[in-house]
């Protein structure tokens, strides 16, 4: 029996990769994005990653090359994870061949994380496509799979995960640009286009982790008002601010928290 997430997922999820460096108390980082091989060895170090990223004050976006650079899903298996337990985290994947597909999914119910995230849309590792069996493969593993989706496009990815029995979507990647892929304050429109499209098809038949530009309370609560469960962020989480401490994150915490709350109470 597949375990109900909702019962173990925080209202706040940290978006990989930042969930890697960033792990604040009451909320879920996501770890990874993990390939089936090496690529371009150890997740970048922190400093080394901002260096991939280039921040648009004036629109207040961010454009990252971060990509996958990761050891291979088998270094998390054979070395001791630093920070939170695995089972405390959302474990992002992304396959490049059905082959990779399968191994990593294999591994992960070796790993046991709380849930597997299929990051099939990351636009720095070029065309968005799947194997035919993917989402029943990932479903079969009996642990919960979220799929994570881009801002465009996503319909027809949307219906064969949930055909296949996923009940979680994350809701979204970044927007491909020319110099990769854009996150902050213009991703959120879009975003929100997303999560209400998902509601208004799919009802309470799914659960949706809205994510994209939110920086403050206020982005919370017109997630939630789209119709998102789970609240993601991302690129926030590398201000400064947010390197000195969990000061950053509470009034974010607080809100998705009582958001959560205030859902749960509404429903039969």
């Amino acid at each position: 029996m597949i375990k109900d997430l909702s019962r173990s997922l925080q209202p706040l999820v940290i978006s990989a990769p930042f969930g890697n460096y960033i792990q604040p108390s009451g909320t879920t980082p996501t770890v990874g994005t993990y390939t089936a091989a090496r690529r371009g060895g150890r997740p970048a170090a922190f400093g080394r990653a901002l260096l991939t990223m280039r921040y648009y004050r004036r629109l207040g976006a961010w454009v990252n090359r971060i990509g996958l650079r990761n050891p291979g899903i088998d270094a998390l298996s054979a070395t001791p994870k630093r920070g939170r337990l695995l089972s405390q985290c959302l474990l992002s994947i992304h396959g490049f061949t059905a082959a990779d597909w399968e191994l990593l999914l294999q591994r992960t119910t070796q790993l046991t994380p709380l849930a597997v995230e299929l990051n099939i849309s990351c636009p720095n590792v070029g065309e968005i496509s799947w194997p035919d069996h993917l989402f029943d493969q990932a479903v079969a593993t009996g642990i919960p799979i979220i799929a994570k989706i881009p801002p465009v496009r996503y319909h027809s990815m949307v219906e064969a995960a949930t055909n296949a029995g996923v009940r979680w979507i994350h809701a979204t990647n970044t927007l491909p640009v020319p110099k990769g892929g854009l996150s902050g304050v213009p991703l959120k429109p879009l975003a929100l286009d997303t999560v209400r499209w998902l509601r208004q098809t799919y009802g309470n038949d799914i659960g949706i982790i809205g994510g994209g530009g939110i920086r403050e309370p206020q982005d919370i609560l017109d997630y939630a008002e789209a119709g998102a469960d789970r609240f993601a962020v991302g690129s926030y989480a590398i201000r400064p601010s947010a390197l000195k401490g969990e000061r950053w994150v509470a009034d974010l915490r607080s809100c998705a928290g009582a958001m959560v709350s205030q859902s749960r109470k509404a429903q039969p």
